[in-house]
């Protein structure tokens, strides 16, 4: 007898745990279910669209949903219908791999300002999410402010700062570019509430922030005073020597017209502007005083963690992390990747947490001859309830393909309104 195993969620720590329950040879059926019509979570719609080469590890889940014994559910919402305890009843086993999707927040008084939004909200806005693709930020303005020293902060401003010619080879979509084409910024601000040796950036991010087209980088005055030369020795260091190898001026030759300047020792306490935001107070950190600055900007995005979405009949932390117990949060129910150890590590990290549910599942799960997929199929009908199938999702795929121009990988779908109409014409 076989056993049935749901997955909820689509990201790469789903893939990783399917790809590992079949590289035991279990004898199993497993359905990766997910909220959105299509798969593959963060890689398709975290990863920064210039970033090609990073959203290739989608070959190898392809692969995987590509097993005869993998199927995909997608559009279906398990806070909807039906609910973790009605899958739970279908199927010997059930994995929690939903991530953490929500946005950290400032604490400060960011509540309902116009032209404040969380990192989340933009990068699933350019990348073509459904539920931000209404998202409109108004770059009608000089200066924007980006609050976090880790990859998605550059991503932000990457983004915001690169030619149409340099986005022309990415699957950014359009109405980003169509956007982007109006922005009036020229100058960003990337903001750390620590030094310049806390920051969380990659090499590659880093070096990237000195190759761009239009846009000089540069540091605040001062941030190179008193540096310890000891500091910049062994690998440790060495995205720090690159940042420090930018000058603390934009240099008297250049013809870029815009500007990126990272700006460390700050923390942000106040948005200046009743309901549109016009600028930003921070506290200076490295001074007994209280001393504060002001930064003019009418865009504020801060990327300083996320949160996780509650899940109707499981426990989590304030940050919306399951409870959980070396990924078993109760009996054939397990948690995998960022919503069972929180936002760390990148990709290739939820390869461990992948094969250590795998090897829970492996050990300690009996077939009790549930329904699993069919069992699926019949509460989806019992509500009239629209699903992706992976030989739809297969198709969808082929057509963002097909309707890419030369240079573009694709051009992604971005509402479940038109995937649906697309299915119903084939």
């Amino acid at each position: 007898m076989n056993l049935k195993i749901a997955i909820i969620g689509s990201g790469p720590s789903a893939f990783y745990t399917a790809q590992s329950l079949i590289k035991k040879n279990i004898n199993c059926e497993i359905d990766i279910i997910e909220k959105l019509f299509c798969p593959y979570g963060l890689i398709r719609f975290g990863v920064a669209p210039d970033h090609q080469s990073t959203k290739n590890v989608s070959r190898v889940f392809e692969r995987v949903l590509n097993n005869p014994n993998v199927e995909f559910f997608g559009g279906v919402e398990i806070n909807d219908y039906p609910s973790i305890n009605e899958i739970l009843e279908i199927y010997d086993s059930v994995v929690i791999a939903t991530g953490m999707a929500k946005d950290r927040v400032l604490n400060i008084n960011e509540k309902n300002k116009t032209g404040y939004f969380g990192a989340t909200q933009f990068v699933n806005w350019y990348n073509g999410h459904p539920e931000y693709k209404n998202l409109n930020p108004c770059l009608n303005t000089d200066t924007a402010i980006i609050i976090g020293n880790g990859n998605v902060a550059i991503d932000c401003a990457r983004i915001l700062v690169k030619t149409i010619k340099e986005l022309e080879s990415t699957d950014i979509t359009q109405y980003a570019i169509d956007t982007l084409k109006n922005s009036s910024i020229k100058n960003i601000y990337i903001i750390g509430r620590r030094g310049p040796l806390d920051a969380k950036f990659t090499t590659v991010e880093i070096r990237e922030m000195g190759e761009l087209l239009d846009c000089d980088t540069i540091l605040s005055p001062g941030t190179k005073n008193n540096i310890d030369k000891k500091l910049l020795d062994g690998d440790l260091a060495k995205q720090y020597r690159i940042l420090t190898s930018f000058d603390e001026s934009k240099p008297k030759n250049s013809n870029k017209s815009k500007t990126v300047e990272f700006k460390f020792h700050l923390s942000p306490t106040e948005f200046i502007g009743e309901n549109e935001i016009t600028g930003l107070k921070f506290k200076n950190n490295l001074s007994s005083n209280e001393d504060c600055i002001t930064i003019n900007a009418g865009l504020v995005i801060s990327a300083i963690g996320y949160q996780g979405d509650e899940i109707t009949g499981l426990k989590s932390d304030e940050s919306g992390m399951i409870i959980h117990k070396n990924n078993i949060i109760e009996d054939r129910l397990y948690a995998a990747g960022w919503v069972s150890r929180g936002p760390s590590g990148v990709i290739g990290t939820n390869k461990h947490d992948g094969a250590r549910v795998a090897e829970h599942i492996e050990n300690n799960v009996k077939s009790k001859n549930s329904s699993g997929r069919e069992g699926l199929k019949k509460l989806l009908n019992l509500k009239n309830k629209k699903y992706i199938s992976k030989e739809q999702w297969f198709k969808i795929d082929q057509e963002e393909i097909k309707r890419a121009n030369k240079s573009s990988p694709r051009i992604k779908f971005t509402s479940h309104e038109d995937v649906f109409n697309f299915i119903d014409s084939i």
